[in-house]
């Protein structure tokens, strides 16, 4: 799949990653066609490629940025505090990417609701490398392969 991809358009989906990280939220097509001096449609044709490529993922029936994965677009229970800005993971994993990607240290901030529905906070950080924080387990209920199927409920 990501072999119809062109160089321009992994130049884009690095665009979108840097603007993210920068503004905490994605680049609208608007602002990438100004960026690449493209027409709008010529961007909402590349956000689909990265999209139908697995490089992003876009909201359902909308060419706006959902998740540029670790990092999500949308709020979530995850939030990640990484040189300065709130970023938001999409997942427990996630979290733990961003301050990966980005080389820096985190303090990560996040709720946890149980079988029985309760809610139960949780800090951790990533300093240096090494993770520290509460005690705790990350369950994944779908093997990798089904996260797909329904990528914002997984």
């Amino acid at each position: 799949m990501a072999a119809s991809l062109s160089e321009r358009d992994w130049q884009l989906r690095e665009h979108i990653y840097q603007f993210l990280v920068e503004h905490t939220r994605p680049p609208t097509i608007g602002e990438t066609a100004v960026v690449f001096a493209m027409t709008e449609d010529e961007a909402r044709s590349a956000y689909q490629r990265l999209h139908d490529a697995h490089t992003l993922f876009l909201e359902p029936g909308t060419t706006e940025v959902r998740m540029a994965n670790p990092l999500s677009a949308a709020v979530t229970p995850y939030r990640v505090t990484v040189n300065g800005r709130t970023l938001f993971a999409n997942c427990a994993w996630d979290s733990l990417g961003i301050p990966a990607m980005l080389g820096a240290d985190a303090s990560i901030e996040s709720v946890y609701t149980g079988a029985d529905g309760s809610d139960t906070p949780s800090q951790y950080a990533i300093v240096n490398g090494t993770l520290g924080g509460d005690d705790g387990i990350v369950h994944f209920p779908l093997p990798f392969r089904r996260w797909y199927n329904d990528l914002v409920h997984t």
